[in-house]
């Protein structure tokens, strides 16, 4: 159904839900929600939370902006409306997401079927507008959840309504950028609005999210170069250097990306005696269009040159005119949870069931061969089929189901708790690349079709008892059955062997309380995370690209530490967290270019790396009983590879994209209960992309840069409904790359009405 047709029958259920009921909100009584089922979770582990409040002291675009300045973590958002989000928590890279698990609600985010940026949890299937609270745990300490937790957790929490509100939102953002052949301004807008309610025992959260932007160009092309003077002689291109220091030519770039989302959610909540059932339902729409791409380089007549050998001042370079091909991709999820809790037989026993499932219901990619002004355009299409179709939306998503059990009483004793549970878990990844005529719209050969399933079994139990006043102790124990089945491959006509492997985690943590405001844990931990289906089954090759998986990853295997100490103060905290984890068989996904320019990219399994670190934090609002709150961290990170017996060479190099430090700041200046002041501080030092730490340069696109950002914010509450916000990131323009350029000075207004 089309997107305005949906949006017509959205808001006409909203309507006939909304008056079929005459009695006030005020005069209903309250949901009460069991928030935490497992509270031994942020008990073992390092925990830090953002609320709704403090969201709005922040520029807050979108949902991956709530955790921009959390400690040890990393999101790579390059541009509003980026769908590559990737992230990286404490000894996980970015490009290491399935080593992190992002729910909303009990709702999986993450995204456990693909790699790097492909692999970017799904974070724009939740609104900023429907945030809370946002929940960040540190590292695989509780049975609760899987390997996939070495990095760790966020948990976001949306509103629970509790009266009738309407709320309207709206943003408008515009970047300043000038690099290289581009000055102009880069400029996008959302809106939001919702419907909560509460009518008797049932709550209904209703809202519509809208996002358009542009980016910054983000790719740029360039060859190196050699003393000669063959081809045509042109003028334009830009000299510099790649990340491996190595003299190029830059001739051209992506452009800017035209990034478009529409997220329609509804989230329902009835109460009936001591259970609560809940459903919640996400859909999304989203485009991207890459089709204003820049070329620098002209010959003599101001004729732009697009394929072939050409040279300046007697300097020979290629120009490759595959690069100006132009993308279009559209895609469209559904996501869907179903849950029930309550308590069991009027114990002190509490349960959740939850049921989720995701499904991709279109995801096509449209790839060009070739700029339209390119005058061989035509003959690469309709002779060549020099174009690339691609559908990732049949069999691709995934489903999962858990049911949880805990009690804070075992057996009637007060000092020992209990939770125990069972986890289902399957994903599905199929991909159909073919050539393609794009002009006809015709499609060519298949290009390899490849794909495949994993699906896990765990049960898991978490212990706590209170030994005394003094001391506690928690024991976790987490069994896994893990198994791929369905794995095939078009271009060698071969079915991958199933597999099944059974593993079991067990955690240990042990607390110490010498004061009421002082608390030591200690808490150790293994971790296995299971390999994703496209590092075991993703197989494609054209002349220029090709993925290679291997069927044959082994499991990561991690034994990880955590010592924290934290001290409670007014209004606040302090807390350092000492951290240190040794991984076995670390699937490093990486890809490299040959001497014909043709990428391949494949994983390499690195037989161990070891990280050590430490983390300081401290959080107060109104300082000494001044109007100033804070919210300041800051990490330490030394992340190594201790062991390699494939390369040797690349021993005790620092294992790529892990800044050694990192720190945070949010300063707050309430002027009075209407009015703040924010200015943010976010700093990283730079890092290497390869394993080789061959990649050197700085300030060039490919590099893995230092960056210090710049932000302020103001808020204005004019009323106790109305809020106006404006707001600069990168006051400074501070030029910095993570492979792409980081967007330059952005600024911002929005503002907020709830009626």
């Amino acid at each position: 159904m089309h997107l305005f047709k949906s949006l017509q029958l959205f808001f006409i259920i909203l309507l006939a839900l909304f008056n079929s009921f005459s009695y006030a909100a005020d005069e209903l009584p309250p949901i009460t929600i069991e928030e935490r089922l497992f509270k031994d979770t942020t008990v073992v582990s390092p925990t830090t939370t953002i609320n709704e409040e403090q969201l709005e002291k922040i520029n807050f675009a979108t949902t991956e902006d709530a955790i921009a300045l959390e400690p040890s973590l990393i999101v790579r958002r390059r541009f509003i409306g980026d769908p590559n989000g990737v992230i990286g928590i404490r000894g996980s890279n970015m490009f290491q997401g399935h080593r992190s698990l992002i729910y909303s609600d009990g709702l999986p985010l993450h995204y456990h079927l693909q790699t790097r940026f492909s692999g970017a949890p799904r974070w724009s299937l939740v609104a900023p507008g429907e945030i809370e609270e946002v929940e960040v745990i540190y590292g695989p300490f509780s049975a609760e959840y899987p390997g996939n937790s070495m990095g760790g957790v966020v948990n976001i929490k949306t509103k629970s309504p509790t009266e009738r509100k309407f709320t309207l939102e709206g943003s408008l953002f515009s970047q300043d950028y000038d690099e290289l052949g581009t000055n102009e301004y880069f400029n996008g807008g959302k809106g939001f609005f919702s419907y909560e309610d509460k009518i008797g025992d049932l709550t209904v959260f209703a809202s519509y999210n809208h996002l358009e932007n542009e980016s910054q160009p983000m790719t740029f092309f360039f060859d190196d170069f050699t003393a000669g003077g063959g081809g045509t002689a042109v003028s334009g291109a830009f000299l510099d250097e790649d990340e491996f220091e190595t003299p190029v030519f830059y001739y051209g770039d992506s452009g800017t990306e035209k990034a478009r989302t529409d997220l329609l959610k509804l989230k329902l909540g009835y109460d009936f005696g001591d259970y609560q059932l809940r459903t919640s339902v996400a859909y999304e729409e989203r485009e991207r269009r890459l089709s204003d791409l820049n070329n620098f380089v002209v010959d003599a007549m101001g004729n732009p040159i697009w394929n072939g050998m050409v040279n300046v001042n007697g300097q020979e370079f290629q120009i490759r005119g595959n690069r100006f091909e132009e993308r279009y991709q559209e895609r469209n999820s559904l996501l869907f949870g179903l849950g029930l809790s309550g308590t069991i037989a009027e114990s002190d026993w509490i349960f959740d069931l939850y049921f989720s499932e995701f499904d991709i219901l279109k995801d096509n990619e449209i790839r060009t061969g070739r700029n339209p002004e390119d005058p061989d355009f035509v003959s690469e299409n309709t002779v060549n089929f020099a174009g690339r179709f691609t559908d990732s939306d049949d069999d691709t998503g995934w489903r999962t189901f858990d049911a949880k059990a805990g009690t804070d009483y075992l057996f009637g004793n007060d000092r020992a708790r209990l939770s125990v549970g069972y986890h289902y878990d399957k994903y599905e990844l199929s991909i159909e690349p073919f050539r393609y005529d794009s002009i006809n719209n015709i499609l060519g050969d298949d290009r390899g079709a490849s794909g495949g399933e994993t699906s896990t079994q765990a049960l898991f139990a978490q212990f706590g008892y209170t030994l005394s006043d003094k001391f506690d102790l928690a024991l976790g124990l987490r069994y896994e059955d893990w198994e791929t089945s369905g794995g095939f491959s078009s271009s060698g006509n071969t079915v991958v062997e199933r597999r099944d492997e059974q593993e079991i985690s067990p955690k240990f943590s042990l607390g110490f309380f010498p004061t009421d405001d002082i608390v030591i844990r200690y808490s150790l931990a293994r971790a296995v995370r299971f390999p994703l289906v496209e590092e075991l089954f993703r197989n494609e090759s054209t002349g220029t690209r090709q993925f290679i998986s291997d069927p044959t990853l082994e499991p990561e295997d991690g034994i990880h530490h955590n010592l924290s100490f934290e001290k409670f103060i007014d209004n606040g905290s302090v807390r350092l967290n000492v951290f240190h984890e040794v991984v076995d068989d670390v699937i490093f996904t990486f890809s490299a270019t040959d001497l014909m320019s043709n990428t391949i990219t494949t994983t390499l399994p690195v037989d161990e790396v070891t990280t050590t670190g430490a983390e300081f934090i401290y959080n107060q609002n109104r300082i000494y009983g001044s109007p100033f709150d804070v919210r300041f961290n800051i990490a330490y990170t030394d992340a190594q590879i201790t062991e390699n017996d494939l390369n040797p060479e690349i021993e005790d190099n620092e294992f790529p994209r892990i800044p050694e430090w990192r720190s945070n700041l949010l300063v707050t200046y309430n002027f009075n209960d209407s009015l703040n002041f924010n200015t943010s501080i976010r700093y990283a030092s730079d890092t290497y992309g390869e394993l080789d730490n061959s990649d050197r340069a700085e300030e060039v696109f490919g590099a893995q840069d230092e960056y210090l950002f710049v932000n302020v914010k103001g808020n204005w509450h004019a009323t106790e409904d109305f809020r106006i916000g404006a707001g600069i990131e990168n006051i400074f323009n501070d030029e910095a790359y993570v492979f792409h350029p980081w967007p330059s000075r952005t600024f911002f207004i929005d503002a907020k009405y709830t009626f």
